[in-house]
């Protein structure tokens, strides 16, 4: 049901004119039958707008005079725009370019990743983030354990498997993005560094946007997520410093946090939230904190175990998809 993909705020209205039409026939108020069928199915209202904004390559993509062609979109011959890629019409100013709904992840300075360590070479390591390249982290650009500030020496470079080896999961920060498209990370954040105590879910990164917090402990659940703006999510116990036993504190580092065992009521937990973040990008919605906590309340709230989230056909008849669609448009309108 990837129609619930496009119930995030969309900027303006765009005219959208299906290929085979005349030149002057403009369809603004699209009739697709997926979506239709869908709506009707679980009693959603119509947000207007949206069914204009979704396009097919080969569609015609009209606007206000002057709109400049950005990506995933092209002129034609005859000088109308034709999109190239399906996905959401979007508009900055008079900047025109369509969004496709799922897409590999690019990557922009900035963006919160979970990766993974596949080579350890000379004074970095090279790291799988989802991207066509492989990302690089430097030995310059991470923490030591300890917080310790200093310059990176000889003896730090022969020390490297004892911070990252290989299989390891870590969060980190794009830092860079050079002229060939290779991404420079950085882990020199105290809550970047080694993943512990957890379980990975992958998901389409266009599931995860940009938002103010991307390492969340869950207020009411009690689980950490790293939501990675490459579609990795890492759920984990709230982690502890190593040998004390106590929860982060104002000096507290990623990279003091060790494998420690996890009882069966937090595994069960942490199984739910994956469960919640793979259900939600199977249905198409937003991987949020809000979105993750919702969900998970409600599984409880439906008596649903853990791993039927995982199952489209026990979701649907115990109502979790319906409301799911229902929160999404009541948050998609507050916003």
């Amino acid at each position: 049901m990837a129609w619930a993909a496009a119930i995030a705020p969309l900027a303006g209205a765009v005219a959208v004119e299906r290929r085979g039409r005349g030149a002057d026939h403009t369809e603004r108020d699209a009739s697709l039958t997926l979506f239709d069928s869908a709506r009707a199915k679980l009693s959603v209202q119509t947000i207007p707008g949206l069914q204009s904004q979704l396009v097919c390559p080969g569609d015609v993509v009209s606007a206000e005079p002057g709109a400049l062609r950005g990506r995933g979109v092209v002129e034609r011959h005859d000088g109308k725009l034709v999109a190239t890629t399906c996905g959401v019409v979007e508009h900055v100013n008079k900047l025109l370019y369509v969004r496709p709904l799922k897409h590999r992840y690019a990557g922009s300075v900035g963006d919160v990743v979970v990766g993974r360590i596949v080579e350890v070479q000379t004074d970095r390591w090279a790291v799988e983030i989802g991207t066509a390249q492989l990302a690089y982290l430097h030995l310059g650009a991470i923490q030591l354990p300890g917080n310790v500030q200093r310059r990176r020496t000889d003896e730090d470079t022969l020390r490297m498997r004892e911070f990252f080896d290989e299989n390891d999961l870590i969060s980190a920060e794009v830092q860079k993005i050079h002229e060939s498209g290779e991404l420079a990370l950085q882990t020199r954040n105290a809550r970047y560094g080694k993943l512990q105590n957890g379980v990975l879910a992958s998901v389409p990164s266009v599931y995860v946007r940009r938002q103010a917090q991307h390492l969340v402990t869950l207020p009411r659940v009690g689980v950490m997520v790293v939501l990675g703006n490459n579609g990795w999510v890492w759920v984990c116990a709230p982690p502890k410093v190593a040998g004390s036993g106590r929860q982060e504190t104002i000096n507290f580092s990623q990279m003091d946090v060790r494998y420690q065992k996890v009882n069966p009521d937090m595994r069960e937990r942490i199984s739910r939230v994956r469960n919640a973040v793979l259900c939600l990008a199977g249905h198409g919605l937003e991987v949020t904190p809000e979105s993750i906590t919702f969900l998970y309340e409600q599984s409880e709230r439906l008596e649903l175990a853990a791993w039927e989230l995982l199952d489209a056909a026990r979701c649907d008849s115990a109502g979790l998809v319906e409301s799911l669609a229902t929160e999404a448009t009541r948050s998609s309108g507050r916003n």
